[in-house]
C-alpha cells in the first residue's frame, strides 16, 4: 500500500472513531441588504478569510481563567482538537467549555444589530448559531457536558449567573479531587 493511501486510511479510520462531523446548512441572503463592494473577488476574499485564525487568549478566556484559579479549579487544557473547538476542556471530567462573544454569537443582551450589510450580518451569525448547536450536539453525543458562558456574563452584575454557570464545573472537580483520595 503507498503512502498516500495508507495514510488516508488512518485518517478515515481516526474520523470514524471521533464521529462524524455535522455539515452545515447553506443560508440563503434575504433581499433587506444593501449591495456589497469588495475590491477582492468573492472566491479571494474567501481564500483570505480561511487565513485568520484566533490562537491568541482573549480578554473573556483570561478572566474565566481567572475565575478557575479563584475557585480553585484546575486541570483544563487550551486549544483541544475537538470539533467545535472548545475554549477550555476538562478531559478528565469530560467537560466542555465554551466562552461565547454576545455579538458573533447572536446573544441579544444588547439588541444590537448592524444597520449596514444587515443580510452579510444576519448569515454570518445564524452560521455561527447553527455550528454552535452542531458542536453541542457532537459533543454531547461523544459524553461530554457543554457548558456554553456568554461575554455579558462577565459584568459585575451578572455575577450569579456566572457563578452558576460554572457550579457544575467546580461539583464536578471537587467530586473527583475527593474520589482520588479516598
Amino acid at each position: 500500500m503507498s503512502a498516500a493511501k495508507k495514510s488516508e486510511s488512518v485518517r478515515k479510520k481516526s474520523a470514524a472513531r471521533k464521529g462524524t462531523v455535522p455539515k452545515l446548512p447553506k443560508l440563503e441572503p434575504t433581499d433587506d441588504s444593501a449591495p456589497k463592494f469588495d475590491v477582492f473577488a468573492a472566491s479571494k476574499r474567501s481564500e483570505i478569510m480561511r487565513k485568520v485564525k484566533s490562537t491568541k487568549n482573549k480578554s473573556t478566556e483570561l478572566r474565566l481563567m481567572e475565575e478557575f484559579k479563584r475557585l480553585g479549579v484546575t486541570g483544563w487544557r487550551r486549544q483541544a482538537k475537538l470539533f467545535g473547538k472548545p475554549d477550555f476542556l476538562f478531559p478528565k471530567l469530560r467537560i466542555a467549555v465554551f466562552v461565547d462573544g454576545c455579538f458573533w454569537h447572536g446573544h441579544r443582551c444588547r439588541n444590537t444589530t448592524p444597520k449596514d450589510h444587515a443580510d452579510y450580518w444576519r448569515i454570518k451569525i445564524e452560521r455561527n448559531q447553527a455550528r454552535d448547536r452542531a458542536a453541542t450536539e457532537h459533543l454531547e453525543a461523544l459524553g461530554y457536558r457543554v457548558v456554553r458562558v456568554w461575554e455579558c456574563e462577565f459584568k459585575k452584575a451578572n455575577a450569579d449567573l456566572l457563578e452558576e454557570k460554572l457550579r457544575p464545573i467546580v461539583d464536578a472537580f471537587r467530586a473527583a479531587q475527593k474520589n482520588a483520595r479516598k
